[in-house]
């Protein structure tokens, strides 16, 4: 019983400890945190977790402390100007309307993926896209064309048109079948397609892809565009 009521307080003792330290690091979301951060609260739950099994809490708290005041350290030398961009910088994954496909390598972001985060942003064609910026954070910062910039169009009068869902045709190279079925076409048409825009291997296609005005997009893997230098 005694051995009971000693693990309980041992578990209550951690608990508003470990609590203290993660108010103290700060309110940010796991979306938002940086390494450090996310760093710090994995050690700080590791520590904490030991006095319940080894019974030595006083060892733990002091840890859990030390950790705290290092990722508080931490934090107030990341609002000195020596530590921009060393724990990460943005990076820039579209430029004009082109993916820069080694900027989304380094990011460890495959073409679907950014086309899912594109979607979820709003954005169903990469040709609507002036700008795709990873933050440090991790999220996906969106700069569109001056023509694709969203617009209350109620604020000028004309009635909102409809948008629909563009489909990948081809994506570094591998033709999506499905989408080609969905669409009821096939991979002759496809070359065709292609041919319009002085392409005839596959292996030339970064992405290729069809809007819903049935107007195909093509990037290609020689293509490049210049890049800002952003902080």
């Amino acid at each position: 019983m005694m051995d009971m009521i000693a693990y309980l307080a041992r578990c209550i003792v951690m608990l508003l400890v470990t609590w203290a330290a993660v108010r103290l690091i700060g309110k940010k979301s796991i979306s938002n945190m940086t390494s450090y951060d996310l760093a710090s609260i994995m050690l700080i739950t590791t520590v904490a977790a030991e006095p319940l099994v080894y019974k030595v809490p006083s060892k733990a708290s002091v840890g859990v402390i030390v950790l705290t005041l290092a990722t508080l350290i931490i934090g107030y030398a990341s609002l000195k100007r020596f530590f921009y961009n060393i724990d990460s910088t943005p990076i820039i994954v579209v430029a004009e309307g082109k993916i820069i496909k080694k900027t989304l390598k380094n990011a460890k972001m495959n073409i679907p993926l950014l086309l899912s985060e594109l979607r979820i942003k709003g954005f169903q064609n990469i040709a609507d896209v002036r700008y795709a910026i990873i933050e440090p954070s991790g999220k996906l910062s969106v700069i569109p064309t001056s023509q694709a910039s969203p617009v209350q169009q109620s604020d000028i009068g004309i009635a909102p048109s409809s948008v629909s869902l563009s489909f990948p045709l081809v994506i570094d190279g591998k033709v999506i079948q499905e989408n080609l079925a969905f669409l009821q076409q096939d991979r002759s048409w496809l070359m065709a397609q292609l041919l319009t825009y002085s392409i005839t291997d596959l292996e030339q296609v970064l992405l290729a892809q069809m809007d819903g005005q049935r107007t195909i997009q093509v990037i290609r893997k020689d293509q490049s565009a210049a890049i800002p230098h952003i902080k």
